[in-house]
């Protein structure tokens, strides 16, 4: 198990290292950029695959937003298929040389997401959305989609997404602040950057943006993780919520992770046909 926690966990560095401009990209994504991040994803990672083999022996997953393959490399190394969408030609081309090794397991689709989610007579065992659900604009209509595009006993697995910013504590809040302008300041184009920073904070939002379509979730200040659990719930799901830390900052990423702050979460949702307990 541990072997096979470490080489999960490896697969996402190695992933984004092999594309252009690896590093800022990778300085930019602490679930990459840190070791502690990368186990944690592997680790549920795991268990989510872990928990679709009593379901079925060869599990398809879904990628929404497949991007540099931190997601689909995993997943593929465990034994299942994967259908990879994503609207980056340039991505998508990267991670089918990447997978050659997994055959037919891979399929890649360059398109939007809703392009998939609307195909009456596809399902999957597991759809994963990593760092992917503060990019959208209206998460929930996707997360409605996902939820009947998934078979008895199949999961939604999203990680790497920001806590709604008035659910944290002031504690949490403040030293997220802190510890993410202590790496933004030494990035430059200061001036920019808080211009585009208080434009945001007064709800408005450019769709032309690079900035603000990477960063929509300061917009609405963050993701709402309760109101996504209890759709889920309300839908005959089975949800654990787990919260944890990350930046960008390195050492805030160490002390943050020491004092047990809380930024950041994930879901694992499992849909229960048969009406189990709704344990979160």
């Amino acid at each position: 198990m541990k072997n096979q926690l470490t080489k999960i966990a490896s697969l996402a560095n190695i992933a984004a290292y092999s594309q252009e401009n690896a590093a800022n990209y990778i300085d930019g994504a602490p679930h990459i950029k840190h070791k502690f991040l990368r186990e944690l994803y592997a680790k549920e990672l795991i268990q989510v695959y872990s928990n679709s083999l009593k379901f079925t022996k060869f599990p398809i997953v879904l990628d929404m937003g497949a991007g540099e393959g931190s997601v689909t490399l995993p997943f593929l190394e465990l034994g299942t298929h994967v259908v990879a969408v994503d609207l980056s030609e340039f991505q998508l081309k990267s991670l089918r040389e990447k997978s050659k090794q997994y055959g037919d397991r891979l399929e890649i689709r360059c398109q939007d997401i809703n392009q998939t989610l609307n195909k009456v007579d596809e399902k999957f065992d597991i759809i994963v959305a990593n760092s992917f659900l503060h990019h959208l604009p209206d998460y929930i209509e996707i997360l409605k989609k996902v939820s009947e595009k998934l078979n008895n006993g199949g999961q939604f697995f999203c990680f790497q997404d920001p806590l709604l910013y008035r659910s944290m504590s002031h504690v949490n809040l403040i030293f997220s602040n802190i510890s993410y302008y202590s790496w933004r300041l030494m990035k430059g184009d200061l001036y920019d950057g808080l211009s585009r920073y208080i434009r945001r904070k007064r709800g408005v939002f450019k769709e032309d943006s690079y900035h603000d379509n990477a960063e929509y979730h300061v917009v609405r200040d963050g993701v709402d993780q309760d109101c996504i659990k209890k759709f889920f719930e309300d839908n005959g799901f089975r949800v654990k919520i787990i919260k944890y830390f990350s930046t960008q900052n390195t050492f805030f990423q160490r002390l943050g992770t020491l004092l047990k702050m809380e930024n950041t979460f994930s879901l694992i949702d499992q849909k229960d046909n048969n009406s189990l307990s709704k344990n979160a």
